[in-house]
């Protein structure tokens, strides 16, 4: 019996403990702690929704929702909250990571351009190092991007804009996250083939719930209370 509370009482499928919900870092132990269950299957839904390949924004937007509903502790509907986000303003979601994908495309081979050329010449490690710093922007300001893409009605190109200067408003939150994101990959290479399973299982969105947390207090301070008082205006 004590496996099964575990399992379906106790962690990933509960509420967490009555009372004032934790911050900072605690908060975000507590959605890992309560939560696990809804990580993992949307982790599992994003594998399933990226198959087609050319879905992977609108299915990393809906990723989004998820994460942020979890860390805003509001009710979640794992199905109809992913499928609402998933299609709500598809053409502009696939527009953004085109956009992306082209830039840090351009971005990787100029890199290895130039890596291949810096035996001849000590001179190209500048550039390289360049475009290896571009890339790493543009990897964190998708962290405040994809949230801008589902909870607002910015533009693309104002979404964009301000998910770039979130990166430097935000560096040190923003480093943080990334530094995650290359251990995850650094650990699914020198675990392959066994790590697969943990990336289907749960890597993706716990991934992605850390990025919306070090992405998220940013947006609220500097995005959503801006755009609030606009409104009100």
């Amino acid at each position: 019996m004590g496996w099964y509370q575990a399992l379906y009482e106790g962690n990933g499928r509960g509420e967490g403990p009555s009372g004032p919900r934790p911050t900072g870092f605690k908060l975000l132990l507590d959605v890992v702690r309560w939560r696990w269950w809804t990580l993992v299957k949307a982790n599992i839904m994003f594998c399933l929704f990226c198959l087609p390949i050319v879905t992977i924004p609108a299915a990393l937007k809906a990723m989004t929702r998820v994460c942020v509903l979890l860390l805003r502790g509001e009710p979640l509907d794992l199905w109809a909250d992913w499928w609402g986000a998933f299609r709500q303003n598809l053409l502009r979601t696939m527009g953004a990571g085109l956009l992306m994908a082209v830039t840090l495309g351009a971005s990787g081979f100029g890199v290895a351009f130039y890596a291949r050329g810096m035996a001849e010449s000590g001179l190209l490690a500048a550039p390289a190092l360049i475009l290896v710093v571009l890339m790493a922007i543009l990897v964190m300001s998708l962290f405040s991007l994809f949230p801008l893409l589902e909870f607002s009605e910015l533009g693309l190109g104002e979404a964009v804009r301000s998910a770039l200067l979130l990166v430097l408003v935000r560096l040190p939150q923003n480093l943080a996250a990334l530094a995650l994101l290359v251990v995850l990959v650094a650990a699914y290479l020198l675990a392959y083939p066994y790590s697969t399973f943990g990336m289907v299982a749960i890597a993706f969105s716990l991934f992605w719930l850390v990025a919306c947390f070090a992405s998220w207090p940013g947006l609220e301070k500097y995005v959503f209370h801006t755009l609030e008082e606009e409104t009100d205006g």
